[in-house]
């Protein structure tokens, strides 16, 4: 049996912004820290926040992690980082650099044990397929100094993400795929199924989160959730009772995980269904105006100016 290099500490990041991104925690982050903690078994498990979260289910969370206040990042090597997002791209690495160990997305749902990748020095899984060349950030294995992670941190000396934009993901995502070709006796890159299957596209999620047909292979070892597509449709009322009664590959995951919670547990109050209504106007507004750029221009000014 080849010894351990890289720790079984687990490292989350959350609440990098006073508004949690509009995604405050949830039944779903519960049951994703859950999953990871009884089937990772880690020696220890931190979530680092900047902005406390509140609420029943951070009270459950916190009976598995240990919460960590930090001040995020909001330059690097000179270089202003304004996006929450990428303050804990930046955290995530430093953390690892810092001790080794699990980084998970707080969306990421553990199905198996990831013992056996422990004796690697840093390991990243694909997202898409290999034609496509990205390394998601999502999930990160690595021992302390890891060679790999210390180039990843390096190339943040070019960064230029502000937001959503053409640079989005792309120290994220795009600069380790890269580093990956140019050293790869420094990393081990698993396949898109390990973690990363299915995408992130409309189908995708539906066969996550409305679909049973198995989705659940030999080579997955955790499913990202891609919150940041599913929260409006799929993710943000969701109840102990709700996982119980709709079936799904997710709410199947999901229920040992809350078998104990009742019914209504963490149900949202009357204003937050209010707030979540005006979120997904919002969201359809921004969808239309992005989708529809040919429409005449009295209509885009239009959608763009609704309140």
């Amino acid at each position: 049996m080849q010894s351990s290099r890289i720790p079984k500490i687990l490292h989350y990041c959350f609440g990098f912004s006073p508004d949690f991104g509009g995604k405050p925690l949830s039944l779903t982050h519960y049951v994703c820290i859950r999953s990871a903690v009884e089937r990772l078994r880690p020696d220890a498990a931190f979530l680092y926040y900047e902005f406390e979260p509140r609420g029943p289910w951070w009270n459950k969370v916190r009976e598995l992690v240990k919460p960590v206040r930090i001040k995020a990042p909001r330059e690097i090597f000179g270089r202003p980082v304004d996006h929450p997002a990428h303050r804990a791209d930046i955290t995530r690495l430093e953390k690892l650099i810092e001790q080794g160990g699990i980084y998970l997305d707080t969306d990421v749902f553990v199905h198996r044990s990831f013992d056996h990748l422990l004796s690697n020095s840093t390991v990243l899984g694909r997202e898409g397929d290999e034609a496509h060349n990205k390394l998601c950030n999502a999930v990160i294995l690595a021992e302390p100094d890891a060679p790999f992670l210390v180039r990843w941190r390096e190339q943040y000396r070019d960064f230029r993400g502000s937001g959503r934009g053409r640079f989005w993901n792309e120290h994220s995502v795009q600069r380790p795929a890269a580093l990956a070709e140019r050293y790869p006796g420094e990393i081990t890159v698993l396949s898109n199924r390990a973690f990363f299957w299915p995408l992130f596209f409309a189908e995708d999620l539906k066969s996550i989160f409305r679909s049973t047909d198995e989705i659940v292979s030999d080579d997955t070892l955790a499913t990202h959730l891609w919150e940041n597509k599913a929260w409006r449709r799929y993710l943000e009322l969701l109840t102990p009772g709700k996982i119980r009664k709709r079936d799904s590959n997710f709410n199947r995951w999901a229920r040992p995980m809350v078998a104990d919670l009742e019914d209504d547990f963490g149900s949202l109050t009357t204003r937050q269904h209010v707030q979540n209504l005006i979120g997904r106007l919002e969201d359809t507004r921004v969808e239309l105006s992005m989708r529809l750029p040919n429409l005449p221009g009295r209509i885009r000014r239009m959608l763009r100016a609704s309140p």
